[in-house]
């Protein structure tokens, strides 16, 4: 516990101070961040969860992360442009796919051709969707935002769970999540959620309806990235960070919610 707790506030610490540098100077620093972030995200799940081992594969798919995300920058806040950009590079990579399928057809079994195929662009989408979350006008408020229903829920499921915790939530997946702990994980991100709302401005009750969903769907994707690795006999998808494990450990919840957050984002609806 000491070790993710120093770890946690080590990750807070470069967290802001890559936000500073990029609002302060360039926003093409939190782009190349989370390029970085995606590209390293998606060979976790390519090589150490799906154990796809050919160089010219995992650094094609790296690199198609690594684009994904780059394409924020390019398309200058634009989003009909950026999502044209991702289509643009989606499309390259699954040419590419394809071929390294053929070209490595003796060695790739069902489950490596689809990873390979289909993986990395959720992945990269998610990564390229929380760039433009926190590269738009109150950025801040919403990467916090989305940092409480991923984090904060997270964090206060383990300590209510640890308390209160009686009904297995999904045993056969997570054993130690329980039904108690969720709802402790929700019941403090409302409460986060009334903070940030209130110290921001922003209004309070659309952001209040959504943290029980959102709440929910980081809690599926917590248990979808649980599953990837329990079927392949993981505790972890990498050994990066000292307490944590990988990036992937770290963002699986902010996976599923980036996305959706995105889009309503963009159409005012928080």
């Amino acid at each position: 516990m000491k070790t993710r707790i120093i770890s946690g506030v080590v990750m807070a610490a470069i967290l802001a101070a890559i936000l500073a540098v990029g609002f302060l100077w360039n926003t093409i620093v939190i782009a190349i961040v989370l390029a970085l972030l995606a590209a390293a995200a998606i060979f976790e799940l390519l090589h150490n969860a799906v154990g796809i081992t050919d160089k010219f594969s995992l650094i094609g798919a790296c690199v198609y992360g690594f684009a994904v995300v780059m394409t924020l920058p390019l398309s200058k806040g634009i989003i009909s442009a950026g999502l044209i950009f991702v289509l643009a590079v989606s499309i390259i990579y699954e040419l590419f796919a394809v071929l390294m399928i053929l070209r490595n057809h003796g060695e790739f079994d069902i489950a490596k051709i689809a990873a390979i195929y289909g993986l990395p662009l959720p992945f990269a989408f998610a990564f390229f969707c929380l760039g433009g979350i926190i590269m738009r006008d109150s950025g801040i408020y919403y990467l916090l935002l989305l940092l409480n229903f991923s984090s904060v829920c997270d964090m206060g499921a383990y300590f209510a769970g640890s308390f209160l915790g009686k009904h297995k939530l999904c045993p056969n997946i997570s054993p130690k999540k329980t039904v108690e702990g969720a709802l402790g994980g929700v019941l403090a991100s409302l409460v986060v959620t009334l903070i940030l709302a209130l110290c921001f401005g922003k209004p309070l009750l659309n952001a209040l309806l959504l943290t029980i969903p959102f709440c929910i769907i980081g809690m599926v994707g917590d248990l979808f990235a649980s599953a990837i690795k329990r079927s392949v006999g993981l505790k972890d998808y990498s050994h990066l960070i000292p307490g944590h494990g990988g990036i992937l450990d770290r963002v699986d919840s902010i996976i599923m919610i980036a996305p959706l957050m995105y889009f309503l984002v963009n159409t005012t609806v928080l």
